[in-house]
């Protein structure tokens, strides 16, 4: 009975399996050939130069592929900071005027019972912080932003 339920997952279990052992055969293999194949530019290196030129040269070329993910991941890190300081900039200036504000200030107007005037001062305040935030400009940068722009002293 079961036996045909696990079938499909029994087949996609030997298939990885099988995947796996290839891709681990087909890595060694590929480690091996880029050894070779290193060993093969450090010969040709040492004879058209010296054997220590050679290895700064293989060596420069890593530190190059080295430092492009670094600088791929600042590139990346950068944009993902600048994402989200405009979401949190975008929120800020909507956040008086949310459904869910404006209906618990209503909420406590009346709680706060039959005085009229108190829920109308309530009101009032939650209108006038959505003017005041509306009329603030937009935050430029952040005080470490602007820290690091100016001279030390």
């Amino acid at each position: 009975m079961f036996e045909s339920l696990l079938a499909p997952w029994r087949a996609k279990f030997r298939l990885a399996i099988s995947a796996t052992a290839c891709y681990a055969v087909a890595g060694v293999a590929g480690a091996i050939a880029f050894g070779f194949g290193l060993g093969a530019l450090y010969s040709w290196l040492a004879q058209l130069f010296s054997p220590i030129i050679a290895c700064l040269i293989i060596a420069g070329a890593f530190l190059v592929i080295a430092i492009i993910p670094i600088l791929i991941y600042g590139a990346k890190q950068r944009a993902e900071e600048k994402r989200v300081t405009e979401a949190v900039a975008k929120a800020r200036a909507t956040q008086w005027i949310s459904p869910a504000t404006l209906s618990l200030g209503l909420e406590a107007a009346r709680i706060v019972g039959r005085n009229r005037g108190l829920a109308a001062a309530g009101v009032g305040a939650l209108v006038v912080g959505w003017l005041i935030s509306q009329m603030m400009p937009a935050e430029a940068g952040t005080d470490d932003e602007t820290a690091a722009a100016e001279p030390a002293e």
